[in-house]
Parts: C-alpha cells; sequence; structure tokens
C-alpha cells in the first residue's frame, strides 16, 4: 500500500515513524506536502522514515505525481475538507485526522463525493480500530442499564505558554477551527457516540481565553437512561481516565481514552478483570490495518469500515446540535 501524506506535524511525524518500525515492507510513504516554512523538516522526515518519497510544496502536483492508494490529511483542521475535496476529484481514497471537518454541511459534502468519485473518506479516529475498543462493546451488557459516563483528557498544550504571551499557533486560533473541544475532548465524544450513539441533547461549558478559544471545557450528553460527563483541557494538567458506570458494574479505562491500552472490568461480586493491548504494538497501527485490509480486500474491514463511517456523522450532527456556553 501506498500513501503520500499533507501536512508536517506532530502527528504526521508520529505516524511515520509508527509506518516506519511496524509497516516498514507493508506501507510506503510516497510524498509530503509541506508549506514553504516546513520544507526542511519534511525533507528530514523523510530522509529517516520514507527514503522514497517526495517533498512537495504543490499540493495538486503531489495528487498527480505521487502514486498513493490513500491521501492522509494531517494539517491545520481548517483546511481538511478542502485537501480531502481535492483529493478524492483526484480519484483518491483519503485519511482525514479529527475533526474531519469543521461543521456537518462539510462532513456531509465529504461523504457525498467520496461516494460519487467511488472512493473512500475515513475519519483517523484511531480508537474506534482498537480491539480494545471492540471489547468494550461487546462487554457493555454485562454492565446492566448504563447510568453514568465519565471521561477526562488533560493535557496542558505546549503551545500554551506561547499563547499566553499573545502568541497564535493554530490549536490556539479560532479561524483556523482549534479549541480543546476539537483538539481533545472530541476523543472523548467519538468514545461515547461510537459505543452509545449520538446524545439527546448535547451543551458545551468551556473557559474561553482572551481570543474567544475554548481552552478547556466539559459536554454535557443526555441519553435515555443516562448522562455522560466529558471534559478537556488544554489550560491545565490532571488525571485522564474514562468510567463507564452501570447497575451491575463498571468500566474503568487506565489513562485518555483517545489511547485505551488498557481498561478493567468492575462486576458486582465478582473479582476485576483487566484487559491489555498489544504489547509493543503503537495505537496508531490498528487504523492503518484496516486501511491496509482495505486496499487487500479483506473480508474483515468490511464490518469497521461502515461503522466508522456512521460515527463520523452522528459526531458532526451532535456538534452542531450543541447549545454552547462560556
Amino acid at each position: 500500500m501506498k500513501i503520500s501524506i499533507a501536512g508536517t506535524g506532530k502527528i504526521a511525524e508520529e505516524v511515520m515513524r509508527m509506518l516506519h518500525k511496524d509497516f516498514l515492507n507493508e506501507i510506503e510513504v510516497t510524498g509530503i506536502f509541506a508549506r514553504e516554512h516546513s520544507i526542511e523538516h519534511a525533507i528530514d522526515l523523510c530522509q529517516a522514515f520514507a527514503p522514497t518519497g517526495f517533498v512537495y510544496t504543490d499540493y495538486q502536483r503531489m495528487l498527480k505525481e505521487s502514486e498513493a492508494d490513500f491521501v492522509y490529511i494531517a494539517n491545520a483542521n481548517h483546511v481538511h475538507h478542502e485537501h480531502a475535496m481535492q483529493a478524492m476529484l483526484a480519484g483518491k481514497n483519503v485519511i482525514v485526522e479529527k475533526p474531519i471537518a469543521v461543521d456537518r454541511v462539510q462532513t456531509e459534502e465529504l461523504i457525498d463525493t467520496a461516494i460519487q468519485q467511488c472512493v473512500y473518506c475515513l475519519p483517523a479516529f484511531s480508537l474506534l480500530y482498537m480491539p480494545l475498543f471492540r471489547k468494550i462493546q461487546e462487554l457493555l451488557p454485562q454492565l446492566g442499564t448504563i447510568r453514568m459516563v465519565h471521561c477526562n483528557f488533560a493535557q496542558r498544550s505546549s503551545r500554551y505558554d506561547r499563547y499566553l504571551r499573545g502568541e497564535l499557533t493554530p490549536v490556539f486560533d479560532p479561524e483556523m477551527a482549534g479549541g480543546t473541544l476539537a483538539d481533545l475532548n472530541i476523543y472523548n465524544l467519538c468514545f461515547t457516540i461510537g459505543l452509545f450513539g449520538p446524545p439527546r441533547t448535547i451543551r458545551y461549558d468551556c473557559n474561553r481565553g482572551f481570543n474567544g478559544i475554548d481552552i478547556s471545557g466539559t459536554l454535557l450528553c443526555h441519553y435515555p437512561t443516562s448522562v455522560a460527563v466529558l471534559s478537556a483541557s488544554k489550560d491545565s494538567n490532571g488525571l485522564s481516565y474514562g468510567c463507564i458506570q452501570g447497575e451491575d458494574g463498571y468500566i474503568e479505562v487506565h489513562g485518555s481514552v483517545s489511547i485505551l491500552d488498557s481498561f478493567t472490568l468492575h462486576l458486582n461480586g465478582k473479582e476485576p478483570v483487566t484487559y491489555k493491548s498489544e504489547s509493543g504494538f503503537h495505537r496508531l497501527g490498528y487504523e492503518f490495518r484496516e486501511f491496509l485490509a482495505l486496499i487487500e480486500n479483506r473480508q474483515e474491514c468490511h464490518i469497521v469500515i461502515p461503522y466508522v463511517t456512521r460515527v463520523m456523522q452522528e459526531i458532526a450532527i451532535a456538534q452542531e446540535r450543541m447549545v454552547q456556553f462560556s
């Protein structure tokens, strides 16, 4: 399988490093699209992890010249839609980092275009592809009626001090669709909607910075029998965890649900049971296994792919219905 990458940020580098380690002879990076100020970094990435790849400063040229089964969109949030559209219109499958688009209209346009062009438009929500996430789905009925869901993702941004000095980077820039909800809390929302579907009502209470961007906040999601409280912060550190509480027991996720490398099942009157992910396998590797299976036409991928597409749509709809408070 061959992929091209749009973007040179942290997640693009992490993916390239992972592919070089875990998929060395299976997935080849054929090109990287870089803006003028990041060309040197892109060259360094190619030399280290994709020696046969080329660096492009013209996105359209990369789409034409760089052989690729997929284009991985990993640049700033506000250009996800544009670059994904251009790639699909060029006949390419796309993998789009979260958030896949800035609103429901853009999301639906991407899905419609994928259908019209007979290509895939897939979200890079690594959580949805993880075996442990499927295991939680399998175990949920044992918890009985679900009453509460708690998720917290606390990660003081490495760019927060620059923001306090008045310097805007994409993650704290409203014009670039930044903010804590789009960057961190969307993992909690994906976890919750992926397990329970769209909530009946959803509201967002947040702390806002000097330019109006949400620097931390909490989503409150109401379901017929339960409430989900989903929090995230880029302005402060704290405990990251997940917990699903049912009348007959609870599931405790150790650390952020975005990583999901282990969880413990606690059933009333029984000894706790802990489940762990594959030792040494990168958390982003599971989604690329699925993408590789698509290209190789393996039957097992045909269950997961329609599911993640539906969750992607449900997240976009929930965000549109969200009532926001400061």
